[in-house]
């Protein structure tokens, strides 16, 4: 008499191999989803920054008035203002510029060194800068690289540059 193997599902050790498997790949790959993660947060807030520097320029050219960006390096967030005050200055009164957008850095990004003058440029109508100029953008999560955003004045143009 023959008898019919009709064993068609999965063993508890197949189960307990496949869940060791899934489990050690997925121990491997989470360092490098967070840093994947952390050099995307430090990207996206350099285009933020850099968003920001060109809406003050395009905004001095259309308008016909200065239009400036002040970098809060201690509560690490971008403003961008139409400058009132002494418009040859160059500088940023929070008493009596109007701010118009305030930009946040994300968590775990920080601001490094500015060559700005009191970490403020400003865009005049004719579409250049106060002058010429960089931020830094770190993490501070881990060595994931820096960015670094770049006007020059002459001309007004914005540049995002990836450093190591």
């Amino acid at each position: 008499m023959k008898t019919k193997d009709n064993s068609k599902g999965i063993t508890i050790l197949e189960l307990m191999i496949t869940v060791v498997i899934f489990g050690i790949a997925t121990t491997l790959a989470f360092p490098q989803f967070e840093r994947t993660m952390d050099k995307l947060r430090l990207k996206s807030a350099g285009r933020d920054i850099v968003s920001s520097l060109r809406l003050a320029r395009s905004d001095a050219v259309s308008r016909r008035q200065q239009f400036g960006v002040y970098f809060d390096l201690y509560s690490g967030r971008c403003i961008l203002f139409k400058d009132l005050a002494n418009l040859t200055a160059f500088t940023y009164d929070a008493g009596s510029d109007s701010d118009m957008v305030t930009t946040p850095l994300p968590s775990h990004v920080n601001f490094g060194s500015t060559s700005f003058p009191s970490s403020v440029v400003i865009f005049k109508p004719d579409g250049s800068a106060s002058n010429s100029g960089s931020i830094g953008l770190y993490s501070s999560e881990g060595s994931y690289g820096t960015f670094t955003v770049d006007v020059l004045s002459s001309t007004g143009r914005v540049k995002l540059i990836f450093g190591s």
